[in-house]
């Protein structure tokens, strides 16, 4: 007869294959938790590459952006990177901003806004501080704001901008079909009126 005081032997989860990937014994079954637990740590949430967003985003962690966002990113007190196959179509704050992928809109950083050798930046951007490196690419206007009265400044213009923004096309093929497709429904309802009267 087993003494109830002794403690249970542990099951062998080695043993049973649903089990078999939950054992803590190689880091090569805990990629992704470790990714998910570092990024944790950091603070830091993710959007990854087939999330797509439409609309105003407003975070109070850092964020780092892989995904697709169109509309309205405010991150106040907090640090937004984009990466490489992140496509931003909005206006952006942040206090520090890197990007490595695409960026189209105005970006206001309290400290910092870095354009990497990977990115793509179609827009006005507004800093303390703006670094461009070697191979990034760049259209638009850099503004490095020098004193605290200049930043409250650009802060109250830059609002205006997150709460409507006017956001350029991402590139000259987006506004063409637009034009093309407003053209022909416009002669369409005409078509239809003269079979109607024949």
């Amino acid at each position: 007869m087993a003494n109830p005081l002794d403690p249970k032997p542990e099951a062998n989860l080695e043993s049973n294959s649903f089990l078999s990937g939950m054992n803590d014994h190689g880091a090569r079954e805990r990629p992704f938790a470790d990714k998910l637990e570092s990024t944790m740590a950091k603070g830091r949430s993710v959007i990854g590459k087939n999330i797509k967003f439409r609309g105003e985003l407003i975070g109070t962690e850092d964020l780092h952006i892989e995904g697709t966002i169109e509309g309205t990113v405010i991150m106040e007190g907090h640090d937004l990177s984009i990466g490489r196959e992140g496509e931003i179509n909005a206006n952006i704050h942040a206090q520090n901003i890197v990007i490595n992928g695409t960026l189209t809109g105005d970006a206001l950083a309290d400290e910092l806004i870095e354009i990497r050798n990977t990115a793509v930046v179609k827009g006005n951007l507004i800093a303390p501080r703006i670094q461009l490196d070697d191979g990034g690419k760049f259209r638009g206007s850099m503004d490095m704001v020098d004193t605290d009265e200049e930043m409250r400044a650009r802060h109250s213009e830059f609002k205006e901008k997150l709460v409507h923004p006017n956001l350029p096309p991402k590139d000259d093929f987006a506004s063409k079909p637009a034009t093309v497709k407003k053209s022909f429904a416009a002669k369409e309802p005409a078509k239809e009126m003269e079979s109607a009267d024949s």
